[in-house]
């Protein structure tokens, strides 16, 4: 049985100088395939982006995990690729789905555990990570593919994909109020399952295969790094 290793994490509002940035890529540089670490920033760390997305293109994942007002906290992934590896949607966004799913899993494990305060902050970060999941889709991702398609947004198969990311947000919003005392979440839990199991499976299955297919390996390289910085 493998264990997961805990991501280090580096606040870099602790750190002085012009070089915090790069004290952060030589944490990245020591990570092996799989292991993360979690910078801290008083601001979004678009500097530490563009760097990683110059010196490391292709090897990282790029997580936001809480966005301010005060703090900013962002996971970067270490990938087991090659420096330059062009990026497709389809790997890049359902690794996002798995990396959700199990924050998903982990917040109810506390639960269950009846550890309420762990539950709700992991739930927490949970929702903003699915929300920013669904906003870049709905502003990045399908725009690109109702292009190349010749598709409209208010017909076709990304029409029934936002209305069902409307069905999913007022899910987690309605468990968020039941982890934090407002009701039952077991029971939504299984709404939850049902209706973003079998949405995500759509994605996977059609719309980010199609997306790959219709892109250039540029466009889809270009549409990854432009989901990382939203």
């Amino acid at each position: 049985m493998t264990t997961a290793v805990a991501p280090q994490v580096i606040d870099v509002r602790t750190l002085e100088g012009p070089n915090r940035c790069q004290i952060v890529l030589a944490a990245f540089d020591s990570l092996a395939p799989g292991e993360s670490l979690v910078a801290v920033s008083d601001h979004v760390p678009r500097k530490l982006l563009r760097l990683l997305q110059t010196d490391h293109r292709g090897q990282f994942e790029w997580s936001p995990l809480e966005a301010g007002p005060e703090r900013f906290r962002t996971q970067v992934t270490r990938r087991d690729a090659p420096l330059g590896t062009e990026r497709g949607v389809s790997e890049a966004l359902a690794w996002d789905h798995d990396r959700i799913d199990a924050l998903e899993q982990r917040a109810f494990e506390l639960f269950a555990a009846g550890d309420l305060v762990g539950a709700g902050a992991v739930w927490t970060e949970f929702s903003f990570g699915l929300r920013r999941h669904i906003r870049f889709e709905e502003e990045i991702l399908f725009p690109a593919f109702e292009e190349k398609a010749g598709l409209s947004p208010v017909a076709g198969p990304t029409a029934v994909m936002r209305h069902e990311h409307r069905e999913i947000e007022g899910i987690i919003e309605a468990i968020g109020r039941a982890l934090a005392g407002e009701g039952a979440p077991l029971p939504l839990r299984s709404d939850l399952h049902r209706v973003l199991g079998q949405h995500n499976d759509k994605e996977e299955r059609v719309l980010y295969p199609g997306t790959d297919q219709l892109l250039s390996a540029e466009e889809r390289d270009a549409v990854v790094a432009r989901i990382q910085a939203s």
